[in-house]
């Protein structure tokens, strides 16, 4: 395995970061690689001596990192797990067909109570019941159930499904949008996360989940809405909005739905969805090592020098490397944000709107842009892309008007997330900056 490879990794275990996983594989590495130790006591020697200057350092994080959970939500997280099993076991194959795929873009997998699996590629396919998931960030998916209900997920999600006595859905990840038509009575559309309980009678509404929170939007109607850590219930009209976690435990609040917006800088570190977050920190001292190994720098200058250079970075500034995403034929690079924390309302795509792209590529490559967005009537959402040639350093920009179908532009449509991947993997393709400019 290639060195460089080795350095985010040994970065990682230097900062105390690195999984158990990691530091096995490192010390397999540097006991069977000279070239592995040999970068490993470079960097370890660099990082020494930077932890005894006045100069700050940052932790390379990825995705599933840099999230505390109370115990009693790993506890509910494991009754909701088991709760979704026995409905997986007891309703998976009852009968008949209760819905029907009317929409797929991206991987598409549905799991078979037996543990079998299929990839859906077209839709028209009609389930009793079961488990699927949109695999890479540039998925959607929408189903119809037999009574007009519709059902639509976006980017990476795991819904699990049934009809037993109402409607039953289990959203452990993702972002869904909902059209319930009126229920019978006693058999509401039941919907659970890892954090909350939805109780529907007939509404519109969309729901945002990971295994630490749920964010939920009502557009039309009303959802009863449950935290399942301590039980505490509100209502929430159209208009509102209301999220559980199991980080903030003050009781629930309803607050109005902001108003949209037309701008948006993508976070590096909190924004990401698929991809690999590296500090600036972390990156200029792994070139201070290489600058050291080459004879750039010497040994004795690298306090100051690495203090000189990050005084020209931006605090919190960072890198998003392009992380393998497997589909049914190649493996994607993608790098991808997702908006679903975002708190200031709406954000909308105008026809003179254009999207910034910051980056590099350290091969000339074709990479694919594009958004996941939805109409402003809250219906599926869809996938928009456009292709371009980047090499090096780069910083591109995107009209949105580009952005398209094979039907329509995204012009008009609400961003729900930003993506970017290449089929190279030899392109090492990086971001360091997305936003929209120019309304």
């Amino acid at each position: 395995m290639k060195t460089e490879h080795w350095e985010p990794i040994i970065a990682k275990h230097l900062d105390g970061v690195a999984t158990a996983e990691e530091v096995a594989d490192l010390s397999t590495a540097i006991e069977s690689d000279e070239s592995a130790k040999v970068v490993y006591l470079r960097m370890a020697r660099v990082h020494a001596g930077l932890a005894t200057s006045r100069v700050g350092s940052g932790n390379i994080v990825y995705l599933a990192e840099n999230r505390s959970f109370w115990r009693a939500g790993w506890m509910k997280i494991a009754a909701l797990v088991a709760l979704g099993l026995t409905v997986f076991s007891t309703f998976w194959f009852g009968g008949n067909p209760i819905a029907t795929i009317t929409k797929l873009e991206g991987v598409v997998r549905w799991t078979g109570a037996d543990g079998k699996e299929a990839y859906l590629d077209k839709p028209g396919v009609s389930l009793s019941g079961g488990t699927l998931e949109t695999l890479t960030p540039d998925s959607t998916m929408t189903m119809h159930f037999e009574d007009g209900t519709t059902i639509a997920v976006s980017g990476r999600s795991n819904l699990l499904f049934s009809d037993q006595e109402g409607k039953f859905l289990s959203l452990r990840e993702g972002m869904l949008f909902a059209d319930v038509v009126p229920q019978a009575s006693g058999r509401p559309l039941r919907l659970n996360t890892t954090s909350a309980e939805l109780t529907i009678l007939g509404t519109r509404f969309e729901v945002v989940a990971d295994e630490s929170e749920t964010q939920l939007r009502v557009r039309q109607g009303q959802v009863e809405f449950l935290r399942v850590s301590d039980s505490d219930s509100v209502e929430v009209p159209a208009g509102y909005r209301t999220q559980a976690s199991y980080a903030l435990q003050t009781s629930l609040e309803v607050t109005v739905i902001p108003g949209p917006v037309w701008t948006w800088t993508a976070d590096l570190r909190s924004d990401v969805d698929h991809g690999r977050w590296v500090p600036m920190e972390a990156i200029l001292r792994i070139e201070l090592g290489r600058d050291i190994e080459s004879g750039l720098v010497q040994e004795k200058d690298a306090n100051e020098v690495y203090a000189g250079r990050l005084a020209n970075v931006r605090k919190g500034s960072g890198v998003i490397f392009a992380e393998p995403v497997r589909n049914q034929r190649q493996t994607l690079y993608f790098c991808s944000f997702s908006l679903k924390r975002h708190a200031l309302g709406s954000v909308l795509l105008s026809e003179k709107a254009r999207f910034r792209v910051q980056g590099k590529a350290s091969s000339p490559s074709e990479i694919r842009i594009g958004v996941m967005a939805t109409s402003p009537e809250r219906s599926s959402p869809g996938r928009f892309t456009v292709e371009r040639q980047v090499e090096g350093d780069f910083d591109i920009e995107v009209p949105v008007h580009e952005l398209h179908t094979a039907t329509q532009r995204a012009v008009g449509f609400e961003l729900l997330s930003w993506f970017c991947f290449t089929t190279q993997r030899e392109a090492k393709l990086a971001i360091t900056g997305v936003e929209i400019i120019g309304n």
